[in-house]
């Protein structure tokens, strides 16, 4: 059995090749988490860039640094799936997002790839929270509505077809939906397709046109123009600014 001084040193040893963010920098990624903040992960993502170069600088091998950088991703998969669930998230709903990237992890082939999943992991389970936080606070009518928008951005969508899907007027849909956000039905639209265009732009390789012609704008041209006048720079731009 080693004696307390050799067990020292081993530890001692652990903790200085061991990087470990402390939780005040956690918190930040679950306060995110829970408030449904995409914007927020993606910045904190931007944030924390180096941490896998930092931990294999520490490491006495790539393989070692993949090691504990695999220990460190399922420990995060298990503490963004209890603080959605504490947050109001179904957990079932929390235990299937934590198993679906806890499999991915097992196929990441460097250490950016295990850090992409899990602010990709992130990422997902702030979206899930804007859906309860979102159900919290809004009628059933203008989720359904929202929720429409949200899973037809890549069409040209209407609002016939929005007032149809909830079965009222175009008109009575204006209305609730001014009401209760506060803004139109198409400034809703816009705000959710630029919302994708950054997370396509910063997390694909995919043009400015190919991203203009997935989000159903008419033209390239429109998308910068809106994109620019939104964000104060175009989307080439913002790309090369989060790289």
């Amino acid at each position: 059995m080693a004696n307390r001084k050799t067990t020292n040193m081993i530890l001692s040893r652990t903790r200085r090749n061991q990087i470990y963010l402390p939780y005040s920098r956690k918190k930040k990624y679950f306060d995110a988490i829970t408030k449904g903040d995409t914007d927020r992960v993606a910045a904190l993502s931007e944030e924390n860039y180096e941490y896998p170069t930092a931990l294999f600088n520490r490491c006495g091998s790539y393989s070692e640094a993949m090691n504990k950088m695999y220990y460190e991703a399922v420990c995060a998969a298990s503490e963004m799936c209890i603080v959605t669930i504490q947050a109001g998230l179904l957990d079932m709903v929390a235990y299937d997002i934590r198993d679906e990237f806890i499999k991915e992890f097992d196929h990441a082939a460097s250490l950016p790839d295990l850090y992409d999943l899990v602010h990709g992991m992130a990422h997902n389970y702030a979206v899930k929270m804007k859906y309860v936080i979102r159900e919290k606070s809004h009628s059933p009518r203008l989720i359904k509505m929202m929720t429409y928008i949200e899973e037809h951005l890549t069409e040209k969508i209407e609002l016939s077809q929005i007032a149809e899907h909830v079965n009222i007027s175009r008109t009575y849909a204006s209305a609730v939906f001014k009401e209760e956000m506060g803004i139109t039905i198409s400034e809703f639209i816009m705000h959710e397709r630029m919302l994708e265009a950054k997370r396509l732009l910063r997390d694909t390789d995919l043009t400015a046109a190919a991203i203009a012609d997935r989000l159903a704008f008419c033209s390239q041209s429109y998308f910068t123009k809106n994109f620019t006048e939104r964000e104060g720079m175009t989307p080439v731009e913002y790309r090369n600014s989060v790289i």
